[in-house]
């Protein structure tokens, strides 16, 4: 690899997570605000604490969970174990500067470090997590996840910290009720093995202001995926802003919405200001992918804009293929750099090709395509 590139690419790995760390005065201001009264977890744990995250205190964990509203994590990694340890309605959770719950390695396809099922009314703030992608005791299964959020409603995760899952850094999914009213806002999600946020179903998503790094070893292997599991999922009102991507193995951010089946109601995403760097594909859109189930074609509408691509593997967006849809396609201001170091040989599309590359969407011809 060229030296340019190699200093190109360190520098850029070095301001992304430079800037990760919790802002004392910030964590101080959210305690004072949120967290006045509130329970330190440390006073359910044993009085011989084991402060290396090496002993497994799930139980511990648990109980003091079940027994409080405001809880503030203790000052030093906790070991929990594959059954994870489950959130419920109307809680406050505050994770200290040195706080963390670290998966003791497990044996299983499915695992969910964190869950917030069936519940509302919660909001976790600097939640750090560590999964076993490393030191994961088989090879089998694609599904154990850091955080999942399924048919909860109003749940804010600020400045969450993932990293190493087996699965998804975060899920959000439906079990019954859609999910809606979910904001994650800030953090990064770091070094997960198949996505580093899952977006199955929900209405009023909102991610923003994330950095999404280095997701590699199962596929989709992408930073976000967006991605129904059936006609049974909603994708209302989709934002995602600010999002950065980088060094993903396969996509920054994918829309695959086959499973919809076009017999849904109309989706809708926005994606604003989504920078990529050196993801093997910047954007990825599969909205029907030739599903031969498709019932009939799926309406709605995908807004990008304002979005800076850079240093792609392999494209800067790619259109799989599949049937025609009724999706209104906005393209505006998209900015696609060939960086003169990483001399890859992506094209920067004009606005002719790329009409012809997403010819099964309605694109907005008023489109901004640079």
């Amino acid at each position: 690899m060229d030296k340019l590139k190699i200093i190109f690419l360190l520098l850029l790995n070095f301001s992304f997570f430079a800037g990760q760390q919790i802002n004392s005065k910030e964590y101080v201001d959210i305690k004072n605000k949120f967290f006045t009264n509130a329970v330190n977890l440390e006073n359910y744990l044993p009085k011989n604490i084991d402060k290396t995250g090496n002993t497994d205190y799930t139980d511990f964990v648990q109980k003091a969970l079940n027994q409080n509203s405001k809880l503030i994590f203790p000052n030093y990694p906790i070991l929990v174990s594959d059954q994870g340890v489950s959130l419920k309605s109307n809680q406050n959770i505050l994770f200290q500067p040195n706080s963390k719950l670290i998966l003791k390695s497990s044996n299983k396809a499915a695992y969910k470090i964190l869950s917030l099922v069936n519940i509302s009314n919660v909001n976790i703030y600097f939640l750090n997590i560590e999964g076993d992608k490393y030191s994961h005791l088989s090879s089998v299964g694609e599904w154990g996840n850091g955080v999942s959020i399924k048919s909860s409603s109003n749940i804010m995760l600020y400045k969450p910290m993932i990293s190493k899952c087996w699965g998804d850094g975060i899920y959000i999914g439906q079990e019954t009720a859609v999910p809606q009213n979910i904001t994650i806002d800030g953090g990064l999600i770091n070094d997960n093995r198949r996505n580093g946020i899952s977006v199955i179903s929900g209405i009023d998503i909102t991610l923003k202001n994330i950095t999404i790094s280095n997701t590699k070893g199962h596929n989709p292997q992408s930073g976000i995926d967006i991605e129904p599991n059936s006609s049974k999922n909603r994708l209302t009102n989709i934002v995602l802003n600010n999002i950065t991507t980088k060094n993903n193995a396969v996509h920054g951010i994918i829309i695959s919405t086959g499973n919809l089946n076009g017999s849904t109601q109309p989706i809708s995403i926005n994606i604003n200001n989504h920078k990529d760097y050196n993801s093997a594909i910047a954007l990825g859109l599969g909205v029907t992918r030739n599903n031969i189930n498709y019932i009939q074609p799926l309406n709605g509408k995908i807004t990008i804009s304002n979005s800076t691509y850079t240093l792609p593997g392999t494209a800067f967006i790619r259109n799989y293929k599949g049937k025609k849809s009724n999706i209104n396609l906005s393209l505006e201001n998209m900015n696609f750099n060939r960086s003169n170091v990483a001399k890859t040989s992506a094209k920067s599309y004009s606005a002719s090709p790329l009409n012809q590359f997403l010819s099964d969407f309605k694109l907005n011809v008023s489109s901004d395509v640079k």
